[in-house]
This record gives C-alpha cells, structure tokens and sequence, in this order.
C-alpha cells in the first residue's frame, strides 16, 4: 500500500514539475520571439526610410509609425544593455553621419545579438562594413 501511495505522489510530483519547466521555458522562448521580432522591425523600418528616402514613394504612408512601434516594443521587451544603448544613440541624434554616431549604432546591434542569444558576436567592424558600408564612404 505505501509503494503505491508513494509511486503516485511520485508521478504527480514529476507531472507537476514537467509542467511547470515546460511552461517557463515556453514563456522565455515566446519573449525571445517578440524581443528579436521587435529588433528587426525596427531594423526594416529604418531600412525603408534609409533605401526610400521619399516617403511619397513608400506603399506604407507612415514610415515613421512603424519606428515608433518598434522603438516601443524595444523598449517594453529589450534587455537593460539594449536599452541603454539604444538610448545612447538616440541621444546622439539617431543619425548615421559622424564616427560617434556609427560606432553608437555598432554597439547597438551588438548589444541586439548578444540579447538575442546569437554566440559568439562578430566583430563590430565587421557589423558596421556590412551595415553601413566601409568608414571612407
């Protein structure tokens, strides 16, 4: 009798358990989604306005409402480090013109992978050649 008696705590306990490290590790996955959804958002958002610098042109009338919306979810989903260097940016200027600028965006982007769990980081001169093109343009 207390074989058995223990044999089903055993398995509820077990059930109960793998129940609720199931569902942490679905909650952790699904913020990870949504945070690296809202990166690259608003990466493609900036990437429009950058690529189609007449708004008049876009089939989407507001390019800027899509910034917002990813600047946002950033803010509500990013990890402190992404934060900060977002914000260190936008202090800047959220501007690509001076050395200080691009090297604020480098960091930014570095911060977004290593947030997003991409290992190991490529080199921040690499992520600026591929992004913003060589510094001499």
């Amino acid at each position: 009798m207390t074989i058995a008696i223990m044999s089903f705590l055993g398995v509820v306990i077990g059930a109960s358990l793998q129940y609720l490290f199931t569902r942490y590790l679905e909650t952790q996955r699904h913020l990870r989604e949504l945070r690296s959804n809202a990166y690259l958002d608003y990466f493609r958002s900036v990437s429009e306005q950058v690529h189609n610098a007449d708004f008049q042109q876009l089939e989407d009338r507001d390019p800027l409402g899509k910034v917002a919306d990813a600047k946002a979810r950033i803010c509500l989903y990013g990890s402190r480090a992404v934060v900060h260097s977002f914000a260190v940016f936008e202090n800047l200027g959220a501007t690509l013109v001076t050395a200080q600028q691009r090297a604020a965006f480098v960091a930014m982007v570095t911060a977004m992978r290593a947030d997003s769990g991409v290992v190991p980081p490529p080199e921040g001169r690499d992520i600026e050649t591929v992004l913003l093109g060589s510094p001499d343009e």
